[in-house]
């Protein structure tokens, strides 16, 4: 029998928003009626003008991509005022979390993240058979800078955050922030995971890219992603922002042509649709009035300060509450395995789509 790391043999397999297809077999539903708010995905879904590039360069996919990226790098780099060697690219930003772990934890080093953190901050430390530090939650959920700074120690190597946060949508105001980048040490990288950064609503959230653009510190990444705003989920393409000499250590450990060709092609058609964007926004904040009101009206407890989705509390054992829905055709995310086990997070559909997950939701309790 071969034997598995211990590190990695105690991890639990991450487990994404189930698909439409799964909830439709398993309980004889239309897959049409259902409705599914388990992944943070745009309800809007993918602008036609990549739905465009796409159907024209279909008939390229016999061929490899620019493993480089080069043209959807130098697009990047225009829209966002930056060098495009500054710019990196993974398959999801998940990955470039993944490759962080992997390029640099040495023997004995550590990665630190919070309680209630995004899970593959964890999976991507252990799996690289390195030790994680799990970080005790602050007030409201809150990550808690503080506690980080006070928990470095010789072996931390890397920080992970995310802002706002998934699945508790907290955000670290700027102030915060910024003190904390100046107390970490500069051998200690800091990723700043900032992939609902588009949703967030709130003067105080930080302009982390003056780490990158203005001090060029070679200690701090800044991922983001494709998947929420433009709705290209399904394509998997996240990126950092980050000195050239960190990403060229990253780039180590980069898998070939991690990026595919659709994606690309996808990604830079998607950059000239700033009308799909707003009204991403717009959407989502009208829906999260709707959703808000109606939970206060049940008179449940809820985590909603930033981003496309929010964390409810039901009280009582999330797992029957959350079959029960889905049997009834409204998908969630369960959130036990984040250590809240009466907890569940949804994200803002259409408007008969919410009113569903209300009315269903009610029924079930």
């Amino acid at each position: 029998m071969i034997r598995q790391p211990k590190l990695i043999n105690s991890l639990s397999p991450y487990v994404p928003g189930k698909p439409i297809e799964t909830v439709a077999r398993e309980y004889g539903l239309d897959p049409s009626e259902i409705a599914k708010l388990a992944s943070n995905e745009n309800p809007l879904g993918t602008p036609q003008k990549v739905k465009d590039a796409l159907h024209e360069a279909i008939d390229r996919v016999f061929i490899y991509p620019d493993g480089g990226a080069y043209y959807l790098r130098e697009k990047m780099g225009k829209k966002f005022n930056i060098d495009p060697d500054w710019i990196f690219f993974g398959n999801g930003a998940a990955e470039i979390i993944e490759m962080a772990a992997k390029a640099l934890l040495d023997v004995g080093e550590t990665a630190m993240y919070s309680q209630y953190g995004f899970a593959m901050y964890k999976v991507a430390t252990y799996a690289s058979n390195h030790r994680g530090v799990e970080i005790p939650a602050g007030p409201g959920y809150h990550q808690d800078l503080d506690a980080f700074l006070k928990a470095i120690d010789d072996t931390t190597k890397i920080i992970y955050l995310s802002n706002p946060n998934n699945p508790t949508t907290t955000m670290i105001p700027a102030e915060e922030l910024n003190r904390f980048v100046e107390q970490v040490p500069d051998h200690i990288l800091i990723v700043i995971d900032e992939a609902y950064y588009e949703f967030v609503d709130n003067e105080q959230y930080p302009d982390s890219m003056k780490y990158i653009r203005e001090q060029g510190r070679k200690n701090i990444i800044i991922l983001r992603t494709f998947s929420k705003i433009y709705g290209l989920a399904g394509l998997r393409v996240g990126y950092g922002f980050a000195h050239p000499d960190l990403l060229f250590m990253l780039g180590k450990v980069r898998s070939p042509f991690n990026v595919n060709l659709l994606a690309q092609v996808a990604c830079i058609a998607a950059m000239d649709c700033d009308d799909h964007v707003h009204a991403s926004v717009a959407h989502v904040k009208k829906e999260k009035e709707f959703v808000l009101k109606e939970l206060d009206r049940l008179g449940l407890r809820y985590l909603a300060e930033e981003g496309n989705f929010v964390a409810v509390n039901v009280e009582r054992d999330v797992v029957p509450v959350f079959t029960e829905m889905q049997r009834r055709g409204v998908i969630v995310r369960p959130l036990q395995g984040y250590d809240m086990p009466e907890w569940f997070r949804m994200s803002f559909g259409h408007r008969y789509e919410n009113e569903k997950f209300i009315r269903v939701l009610e029924e079930v309790l």
